[in-house]
């Protein structure tokens, strides 16, 4: 993602999706774990994932001849 607008769309639906499991497993009654932690393990991976394209972007070398945008 380039933009600021979609690293932060990300983070957030990450954070849904994660707080979201935690809330399902502590507030539902049945079956809290069927619900609760496909959704933890989702926000989980979002998160993990755009932190880590976020560090990959910034440690590529950047090439001298290319024109800054």
């Amino acid at each position: 993602m380039s933009s600021s607008t979609g690293l932060l769309f990300s983070y957030a639906i990450g954070a849904i999706f994660a707080l979201g499991g935690i809330a399902f497993m502590i507030f539902l009654d049945e079956r809290r774990f069927l619900f609760g932690v496909p959704y933890l393990i989702l926000g989980t991976l979002l998160l993990y994932g755009v932190a880590r394209s976020q560090r990959r972007r910034g440690s590529e070398p950047h090439d001298e001849e290319s024109p800054e945008e």
